[in-house]
């Protein structure tokens, strides 16, 4: 095999995207010192600050695709991870971990020819790139904002979980409405009563059990207006192909035992899937109406970002469909059935550095812990025997041995596309 000289992860990814073409060449285009916030983020020394460059690189590209809107529901999952105050005894840091996860997906999406060709395949356009960036995005950096209602059986964040029922309200809307006419403003006012009125918003967090949210989140009955055909927003999402028990019954099953069989809780991939879709799929609902009465508005709404229907079926569902199977255990996942789902399995798995310690069980034992930091993890663009290139990651023992159990339990022909060395 044959290789570019080896460096630690973060030099890898800060020197794609300050030279490399492809997606990083489109974002470094999109983004004017895109760069120096890069360097930045890789850069900081404290986990603090580290979740403050995170958060402002994701507003930076959440806005590229008209998703800033979500921030609120990432800085809120921070929050919560820093105070501790999600009980699962080995949480680790998922904000500058998705961020983490968007780079490296870019990285691999514009170096690794047979996940980029699948992918593109999967999109099926005549300018995939875009649409890659437009999927990838809701796939990584929104893939675990879920975590807001992991402990929703035990009641203590009733704060936090009030903020999704927060953004189904025309004032959150119109928050993000700012440009628009006020005559559009009002005809947008005009819509959103019609729409209150036709469709009864539950409030999400005054549910009383993880299964009576997942059916409150899962009940978007719109998307009978918008798509063929409707069944509820999990039968939306589910595959056509077979992977594990299929979204309905895994999510019931872990709001009913959880992943002990024995504690009840809300599954943050199935959690994220539905607050994204349901969400956004109001913004659609709005274009259309407003395409079928305002034509004002449903042009300034249309003016930077389209709402229309194919992206929705075809781009927003395919995204969210990777968010909600992301953490499903006990799958082998495979590129030919779902290639963004599996991209974001295998950066999932392989992105196990800087990343700050919540969880109980890894505080309790903070003496004895080996935490993995960027710089040790070595990293390098080689080509196979095949000529395929591959991404070489290098690592001692310990993290070496994290990353090849991850894999091998997780990602079918992980090493057509990664190569992991054990080092020193």
């Amino acid at each position: 095999m044959s290789s570019t000289p080896g460096t630690h992860i973060h030099s890898l990814l800060l020197n794609h995207f300050q030279h490399g073409a492809g997606a990083a060449g489109y974002l470094r285009e999109m983004i004017p010192g895109l760069y120096r916030y890069l360097k930045e983020f890789f850069d900081s020394r404290s986990d603090i600050k580290r979740l403050q460059h995170a958060e402002f690189l994701s507003e930076h590209i959440l806005s590229l695709t008209d998703f800033a809107d979500m921030i609120p529901l990432r800085s809120t999952v921070a929050t919560l991870e820093i105070k501790h105050l999600i009980r699962y005894k080995k949480q680790t840091d998922h904000t500058a971990h998705t961020v983490y996860l968007f780079l490296l997906g870019i990285w691999a999406y514009d170096h690794i020819s047979g996940i980029r060709e699948a992918i593109d395949k999967s999109i099926d356009s005549s300018k995939p790139l875009k649409l890659f960036i437009f999927q990838w995005t809701f796939a990584s950096l929104l893939h675990d904002v879920g975590y807001l209602y992991y402990d929703f059986e035990k009641g203590d964040n009733l704060s936090s979980w009030q903020l999704f029922d927060e953004m189904l309200s025309f004032d959150y809307f119109q928050r993000f409405s700012e440009e628009l006419s006020e005559e559009c403003k009002m005809e947008l006012r005009q819509l959103w009563q019609e729409f209150s009125e036709r469709y009864k918003l539950p409030s999400h967090a005054e549910q009383t059990s993880s299964g009576q949210l997942i059916e409150s989140l899962d009940h978007i009955p719109w998307l009978a207006e918008l798509l063929q055909s409707y069944k509820s927003g999990l039968e939306t999402m589910n595959s056509t192909h077979s992977i594990g028990p299929g979204l309905h019954s895994f999510a019931y099953q872990m709001s009913s035992t959880g992943y002990d069989d024995e504690h009840p809780v809300v599954d943050h991939g199935i959690a994220s899937s539905l607050i994204l879709l349901k969400y956004t799929s109001i913004w659609y609902w709005l274009s259309k109406h407003a395409a079928e009465r305002y034509p004002s508005l449903n042009e300034e709404l249309n003016a930077r970002f389209h709402y229309y229907p194919h992206t929705l079926e075809k781009h927003v569902i395919s995204a969210c469909k990777a968010v909600a199977y992301h953490n499903m255990p006990k799958v082998m996942f495979n590129l030919e059935q779902e290639p963004l789902l599996y991209l974001s399995v295998l950066c999932d798995e392989l992105q196990i550095w800087d990343r700050f310690h919540s969880g109980t069980e890894l505080i309790d034992n903070w003496k004895t812990i080996n935490q993995c930091m960027a710089e040790n993890i070595e990293a390098e663009l080689i080509i196979s025997e095949t000529k395929a290139p591959m991404l070489h990651l290098m690592a001692s023992q310990p993290h070496y041995d994290k990353l090849l159990g991850n894999l091998k339990k997780r990602v079918a022909q992980w090493d057509r596309y990664v190569q992991l060395t054990e080092i020193e």
